[in-house]
């Protein structure tokens, strides 16, 4: 959920501006004052405040009563400013009253959105997940503790047999692990893991008394990551596994995602469509998947440039996620196209999905050359079981997708089984 308010009669929170932000699924709510705004970061917990900076300069008063409250809210108050002037003092000004980023007018709905999300996404990140490996079970309990009072996840293996299967169970970001134990020394175990291409880029952190540094560096030619000296500072502790488990997950990320949309790219998209008809045949659910299409973007790029083209191809990805449920898998299918797995929705749900976010994209509002323009989307839906294999709905809905823009474009069409076939 995003809280973001604006303070009544700023310049920067027009109608235009809030009805683009509630399409992209931000709603805002106008404040009267900083104690107004206080109850409501006391009440929703997580409160994103988007000020006039030029005006906290003439209300010094406000300033101080929104400096207090960053004082007493801390984290759970985030700050961002704009101004219709960009200098130096303006935006040391909106620093050093706590702002987080900093636009000009006239604010840009699409790019304020993605900053937005970003800041709320840095909240909603998952806990770092951590196999701790050590044949002492107080070092073991230990470390644990220490990991999680930081808001980690731990699994923790005793001896080197369990290392494996907990791998497959808890998918670690990360592996902390002790360099000497009993019947399969740490470098073994490490050997054993890389091996292993589903764990191959696994970050494994060495926690050990071992000193001598050609040791450890033979250690880290083993596959070790890092190495760090038992005893160990907690915070250091911490500290060396968080930016480990960091870098780890942004690696991940990028190889999995689209890099204009941060969607799911097409190899990591089919490869959760397969595993999610595979959940479905076992559980005995339903499954529909829906291929979207951008209408008409090879004019827009002709018309507007490809930069124009890239912010509605960017804009179409951001919809897409918000609209959708958050059970629902998005991805990038290639160039305009989009592809939404939908697990446990039947057709007619998919087609009202599918509707719901055709209308929304279609009042979105895109700055062009010639002044702002709309779009529409295309959309194509096969259901298992109506198809049963990955590339039996990925054909199905294709073929949707083209009766959609055989029809005329800007509709939903669903693909309906051939006699004989279906479950």
């Amino acid at each position: 959920m995003k809280n973001v308010l604006v303070r009544k009669g700023d310049r920067g929170g027009g109608p235009a501006l809030l009805e683009q932000l509630r399409i992209f699924g931000i709603t805002v709510r106008e404040v009267e004052s900083a104690e107004e705004a206080g109850r409501l970061v006391e009440a929703l917990g997580d409160v994103l405040l988007i000020a006039d900076s030029q005006r906290l300069e003439r209300e010094p008063a406000f300033a101080a009563e929104l400096a207090e409250l960053k004082r007493s809210h801390g984290a759970s108050l985030r700050l961002l400013y704009y101004a219709d002037r960009d200098d130096f003092p303006t935006r040391l000004g909106a620093v050093r009253a706590g702002g987080e980023a900093f636009f000009l007018l006239p604010v840009d709905a699409w790019v304020l959105a993605d900053k937005i999300d970003a800041l709320f996404k840095e909240r909603e990140a998952p806990p770092y997940r951590v196999l701790i490996v050590d044949d002492d079970p107080e070092q073991v309990a230990y470390n644990a503790l220490i990991l999680q009072g930081a808001g980690m996840q731990t699994a923790t293996a005793t001896s080197a047999d369990q290392v494996i299967p907990l791998l497959v169970e808890t998918k670690p970001e990360i592996i902390l692990m002790d360099m000497y134990m009993p019947g399969c020394s740490g470098t073994e175990l490490a050997s054993i893991v890389r091996q292993n291409e589903a764990f191959a880029a696994v970050p494994i952190i060495f926690l050990s008394v071992e000193k001598d540094l050609e040791k450890q560096i033979s250690a880290i030619r083993m596959g070790c990551d890092e190495f760090l000296e038992k005893p160990i500072k907690p915070e250091h502790l911490v500290a060396s596994v968080s930016l480990r488990a960091e870098r780890s997950r942004s690696i991940r990320f990028y190889m999995e995602r689209d890099a204009l949309t941060g969607l799911l790219n097409h190899t990591n998209l089919v490869e959760r469509l397969s595993n999610e008809l595979l959940r479905s045949r076992r559980s005995g659910s339903i499954l529909s998947f829906c291929l979207i299409d951008v209408d008409r973007m090879k004019g827009v790029n002709e018309a507007n440039g490809h930069l124009t083209g890239d912010r509605v191809i960017r804009g179409a990805s951001r919809l897409i996620s918000e609209r959708l449920r958050r059970t629902d898998i998005v991805g990038r299918y290639g160039g305009d196209q989009f592809a939404a797995i939908l697990p446990g929705a039947d057709g007619r749900t998919a087609q009202r999905l599918a509707e719901e976010l055709r209308q929304s994209f279609g009042s979105l509002r895109h700055p062009g050359a010639e002044g702002e323009f709309s779009m529409s989307l295309s959309c194509g839906i096969a259901t298992y079981p109506d198809f049963m294999s990955a590339a039996e709905i990925v054909e199905a809905a294709e073929r949707a997708l083209a009766s959609a823009k055989a029809g005329g474009r800007n509709r939903v069409f669903a693909e309906r089984p051939r006699q004989g076939r279906g479950g």
